[in-house]
């Protein structure tokens, strides 16, 4: 599944970029939610809610509060792998 949400589907691009953003903002120590996403990568919140879902859903990021607005989200073990895949 991996090849396909990161590489070959419609959207990997954007996927890429949601995981380097969030680890960006994990670098500075910084809270990292939808409209900072959206807002780096001068996307509407609907699509990148629509991206962030997948990755929840597929276990590269997570929700550090659950019940909390906004989200607050970070990588996963999984999520930090992918990135290391993508940054090579």
């Amino acid at each position: 599944m991996k090849t396909i949400l990161f590489y070959w589907s419609k959207g990997s691009d954007t996927r890429r970029r949601i995981i380097r953003v969030i680890a960006e903002c994990e670098k500075k120590s910084g809270a990292c939610y939808l409209s900072v996403i959206a807002d780096r990568l001068k996307l509407s919140h609907v699509a990148v809610k629509k991206h962030l879902d997948l990755l929840v859903e597929e276990g590269y990021v997570g929700i550090l509060n659950p019940e909390g607005k906004p989200v607050f989200l970070a990588l996963t073990p999984k999520g930090k792998e992918i990135l290391r895949e993508i940054s090579s």
